[in-house]
């Protein structure tokens, strides 16, 4: 009952300093979030030279903003950039749900995927 007791307020003093924490209000969103490291250094796998090509052909039908019956804008870069936490459970994972009614794609170029948004999603 102690360790309880002692994980609940360990957890509340978390949730409570957490919150207290304010984002910046600008974020250079070309360099990704300032806090994050590259897990694949040596990997050079970018908007520009791989990933803009993946989203051309599987995900823009759908995600082109505006009226399109997917939400967000895949077409640039900046669009793409607030959607990156979905993408491991939506698109990445084995057991993804996009592209919708198709196969997921490739385990290779859902591996890529995964490597850009590990080396903190580089747009060049």
């Amino acid at each position: 009952m102690k360790i309880k007791h002692k994980i609940l307020i360990v957890g509340i003093t978390l949730l409570i300093c957490g919150c207290t924490n304010m984002a910046p209000e600008t974020i250079d969103e070309s360099q990704g979030p300032s806090n994050c490291t590259p897990q694949f250094p040596g990997m050079n796998i970018t908007y520009d030279n791989y990933v803009k090509n993946i989203l051309s052909r599987n995900c823009i039908i759908c995600h082109q903003g505006g009226n399109s019956p997917g939400l967000g804008n895949f077409t640039t870069y900046n669009g793409v950039k607030p959607h990156l936490d979905y993408f491991y459970v939506r698109v990445i994972q084995d057991r993804a749900d996009m592209p919708q009614g198709h196969a997921p794609l490739p385990k290779s170029t859902r591996d890529s995927l995964n490597i850009w948004i590990s080396n903190c999603s580089p747009e060049k």
